[in-house]
């Protein structure tokens, strides 16, 4: 399975619109799937709004990190404005557990989930109406 950042870097390569849903639907797995949804369905809003500032994008070699997107995205409800342990962590422990999240990550894999929090993923073409043309029934 590709990261998600290369599936994001052969989309915004894509010539027309009909060459990035092939991106998109060639390379659909849960993951793109919940980093789609996370970012562009209203009922997820996120408690994040800043990056730390003591926040150190790790050097890390692409392919080699602690951890995957697929399996930190099972963390974000952390963050989650309304979920309950979300509201009992306090600043403090949130952003512990934000930079720990992030330095976990491959920098560029880190970058997704900063796209997530500011609903935007920086990916050019890739917009709610784009997603919403290509999966009807995940967004509203």
């Amino acid at each position: 399975m590709r990261n998600i950042y290369e599936v994001f870097d052969e989309f915004e390569e894509a010539k027309t619109k009909a060459d990035r849903k092939l991106v998109i639907q060639n390379n659909l797995s849960p993951t793109l799937v919940k980093v789609l949804e996370y970012t562009f369905h209203p009922n997820y809003r996120w408690t994040v709004k800043e990056i730390p500032d003591n926040y150190k994008i790790p050097d890390t070699l692409p392919g080699v990190s602690f951890a995957h997107l697929g399996t930190e995205l099972r963390r974000i409800y952390l963050f989650q404005e309304g979920h309950p342990t979300a509201a009992n962590l306090n600043e403090q422990r949130k952003n512990e557990l934000l930079i720990q999240l992030l330095v976990s990550l491959e920098p560029r894999e880190a970058e997704v989930i900063i796209g997530i929090f500011r609903k935007d993923l920086g990916v050019k073409g890739l917009t709610y109406n784009f997603v919403k043309e290509c999966f009807p029934n995940m967004l509203p």
